[in-house]
């Protein structure tokens, strides 16, 4: 038990980092998403930015970690072994369900993942532990109540509270977002520069008040902490570690505890809301708290005043032609990234130190003589307040930084929450489901009524207001504009603050991703050719956000059974099993971002701008021809040889190649869209060019595939007959291929004769294998799988060897002048 505990406590260590790691690779795109998705700076600027407010965040923070000890289940009714067995349960779940969105590029809430993590391991733990000691299963739903006799071994008050709260702050969020923002369109318009003299100047001074107002209620509240404990709790305590102690007599006005790292706390005697009389000790800067009290009570007069500032500031700025918009979007970024950092770090570490303090707790017992085992251990000491040291908080600032300038993972998340809030239209993330089309339709029905009822005037003067701007470079198009972004950033500051103010828990990650789709939605960034998509992948994401609650109930609770029935073998397993998964989910992510950096390849080698584009077009399609000689040799070597590692690899090549004129087809709309009417003719040649290349790739993949099937399924090898007349027809298509490349890599394109004579000299060679294949049947010398394989093969060459002449025919009536499809004169 003695490993098994040792263990324990390093684990959550090392987990304690790479939660921090997988925590803000998803919460990171609660205050990246509006600075990178309205472009206000440079990449590397926001990043900074972010950096320093999550550093400040991480290091100011009280560091109180009560949600973790104390928040879900009731540790006065758990031993040291089983409080252990829940929190190594309750990592081990969160790095694998955040790693999991991250790779997906879903953004979910560390928040609800940790509560519902907690309360399944927790519920089994309990579970067990009343079925063992022959306990009423009631004690497993009672709200514990000590004072009126009552036993309930989980917390289900604040449990309720919180996803109450977080289901209410959904509907909220996307309200306040929709309605916020097309008021606020209707006042800018898309032309927002022209009226920031005087609306702008206001706008932004009433948003930064908003965030000045988040920062300190849910900012600088996070550097302090008030704890109250009772005297018996207090007792408990130093009962807890030292079972051996006599404590009579009162206490005092000020009771002294010395703490596991040695350092001496303070307890004065106060009373609680309720009257009662409590012990209370302050966590944190109490400068910070006593600034934060003071505007808390001149609240009024802060406001009048804060507003008064940013209105004289945000007027001379404008004045001197600085962007005021950027410094709104600047600022809630910062707040935010400083709110996230202080507020959410018990998500990331909370538990680990749970687990550190709870052996901490046990050795102290120990060391004073006392002889108990851990699983008789009483985890009362849990409810004592435990704050980070500094060093943690330092450590725990650097790895977030670190990890948002790092990790993969936090761009393809933000990617997700931009693409579903651009203001233009792009390769749609999600497909649309039934119930997205559904939506879509309905709100198409409801906009004719409303376009019947309303006046001309009314419409007409909305309709202009929301009119988007167009931008010359599409691909430099930021995917919204700044006055989007701070209407983002503003009202998720203002709804954090609001609930933090009424101490209401909420998900920051839920409130600010529904904030940015109802401003999308009012936005009109889901028109009718996207709406559907995009409608598909909110309701995708916020299913995810279900789902979030549900798997890590259940796995938190599976993880905590093997534990539980196995100790330290079930952990050395489950360690092994995480290593797999996420050496897994990295390869999988891996494959996302390759095909990524495949499609802006694919979208760079789109030229339509320049006067070489026919040559460039010959030349990338001769380099494409020769990797599709190689897959053919390839496969037919592995037919031939019976070697599937040929066959295979040249499926690779395949799909490789496949995936690169899928780019090339995907970009093409965007490549046109942002070209010249003068480049009409090399828009068509890459048309016709990538279909020609289509046709190509379709024949060739059913060659590869057909001898997959025949040499992975162990079929009898071709006739010698046979081999000697694919040998022979392989080394004329070779020569064939050559003298295509040749013409295309010729600067006039001219198609010479030789292409002529050797294509119908394959054509007849083809003609007289199908001719010997069709005898040799009625002879009944082939059999169907012998007849498929050869048939796949000699049709399909017959249409490569038909479909590549067509690249020189294209390029060479373009390069003439003539219609692309050879039926007319060219305009």
């Amino acid at each position: 038990m003695e490993t098994f505990l040792l263990l324990g406590v390093i684990v959550l260590a090392i987990l304690a980092v790479g939660d921090l790691m997988v925590g803000v690779g998803n919460d990171a795109v609660n205050f990246l998403n509006s600075a990178i998705g309205s472009r206000v700076a440079k990449f590397r600027t926001i990043m900074w930015v972010a950096s320093i407010g999550v550093f400040i965040g991480a290091l100011s923070s009280a560091g109180m970690m009560e949600i973790a000890r104390e928040g879900i289940f009731n540790p006065e009714l758990f031993t040291l072994e089983e409080v252990m067995i829940i929190f190594l349960a309750v990592m081990l779940t969160d790095i694998i369900l955040l790693d999991a969105f991250n790779t997906l590029g879903l953004p979910t809430s560390t928040t609800v993942s940790i509560i519902f993590e907690l309360l399944g391991a927790a519920i089994v733990v309990a579970s067990f532990k009343i079925l063992a000691n022959g306990e009423p299963m009631n004690w497993l739903f009672n709200t514990h109540s000590p004072e009126d006799g009552v036993t309930g071994y989980l917390n289900w008050k604040k449990t309720s509270t919180i996803v109450s709260s977080i289901v209410l702050s959904i509907l909220l969020a996307f309200g306040t977002g929709v309605v916020v923002m097309f008021f606020s369109r209707l006042l800018f318009s898309f032309q927002y520069t022209k009226r920031m003299k005087v609306v702008g100047v206001i706008w932004a001074s009433l948003a930064m008040l908003a965030m000045s107002y988040y920062l300190v209620f849910k900012g600088l509240k996070s550097t302090y902490s008030k704890e109250e404990l009772t005297k018996t709790e207090l007792i408990s305590y130093i009962k807890s570690t030292n079972p051996n102690a006599e404590i009579t007599g009162d206490f005092g006005e000020i009771v002294n505890v010395k703490a596991l790292d040695g350092t001496n706390m303070e307890f004065k005697k106060s009373t609680d809301k309720e009257g009662n009389e409590v012990y209370a000790i302050f966590f944190g800067i109490k400068e910070i708290k006593e600034i934060s009290n003071f505007i808390q009570d001149n609240s009024t007069v802060f406001i009048f005043g804060l507003f008064l500032f940013w209105v004289l500031l945000f007027a001379v700025l404008q004045a001197l032609k600085i962007s005021i918009l950027k410094i709104v979007v600047f600022a809630g970024t910062f707040s935010m990234a400083m709110a996230f950092a202080g507020n959410d770090l018990v998500n990331f570490i909370g538990v680990p130190l749970a687990g550190w303090q709870s052996y901490g707790l046990y050795q102290a017992a120990l060391s004073t003589g006392a002889s108990i085992s851990p699983s008789e251990y009483n985890m009362i000491g849990l409810k004592f307040p435990i704050q980070a040291p500094h060093i943690y908080l330092f450590i725990a600032g650097l790895v977030m930084v670190l990890t948002l300038w790092f990790s993969k993972k936090t761009k393809t998340v933000i990617d997700t929450e931009v693409s579903l809030g651009h203001q233009e239209e792009t390769d749609e993330k999600f497909k649309s489901n039934m119930l997205s089309r559904w939506l879509v339709q309905g709100s198409v029905g409801m906009s004719k009524f409303l376009g019947r009822v309303l006046p001309d005037g009314i419409k007409n003067s909305i309709e202009k207001q929301f009119t988007p701007l167009e931008h010359k470079e599409e691909e430099d198009a930021p995917a919204f504009d700044l006055i989007r972004a701070s209407v983002n950033l503003t009202i998720a500051s203002m709804l954090i603050a609001l609930a933090t103010s009424y101490k209401l828990p909420l998900s920051t990650t839920y409130v600010s991703f529904m904030v940015a789709m109802g401003t999308s939605l009012a936005d009109r960034a889901w028109g009718r050719e996207s709406a559907s998509y995009r409608i598909a992948g909110v309701l995708n994401v916020v299913l995810g956000w279900i789902i979030t609650a549900f798997i890590a109930l259940s796995v938190a609770g599976i993880l905590a059974v093997i534990l539980l029935k196995f100790k330290l073998a079930g952990l050395i397993a489950l360690l092994i099993l995480l290593a797999i998964i996420i050496l897994f989910s990295n390869n999988y992510h891996k494959k996302i971002l390759d095909k990524k950096v495949s499609s802006q390849k694919a979208l760079k080698a789109i030229d339509l701008s320049t006067d070489k584009a026919l040559q460039k077009t010959g030349n990338e399609i001769s380099k494409s021809l020769e990797q599709i000689i190689d897959i053919y040799q390839l496969t037919l070597k592995g037919l031939l040889q019976e070697n599937i590692g040929h066959i295979q690899q040249a499926k690779k090549q395949n799909a490789q190649l496949n995936l690169f004129y899928g780019d090339i087809r995907n970009n093409l709309f965007k490549a046109i869209k942002k070209s010249k009417l003068s480049e009409k003719q090399t828009a068509q040649l890459y048309i016709l060019g990538n279909d020609i290349m289509q046709d190509i790739l379709q024949s060739l993949s059913t060659i590869t595939d057909s001898a997959d099937t025949h040499v992975k399924n162990a079929h009898k090898p071709l006739r010698e007959s046979q081999r000697e007349s694919i040998i022979e027809i392989e080394k004329s298509v070779l020569a064939y291929m050559e003298i295509i490349k040749n013409d295309l890599l010729d600067k006039e394109h001219n198609l010479s004769d030789e292409t002529r004579i050797t294509k119908r000299a394959i054509f007849d060679q083809i003609e007289s294998a199908l001719s010997n294949q069709v005898e040799g049947i009625m002879r009944k010398e082939y059999g169907f799988k012998n007849t498929n394989i050869i048939l796949s093969l000699l049709l399909e060459t017959k249409d490569l060897i038909a479909i590549s002449i067509r690249f020189a025919k294209l390029l060479h009536r373009l390069k003439k002048g003539e219609s692309p499809l050879g039926n007319r004169v060219a305009e």
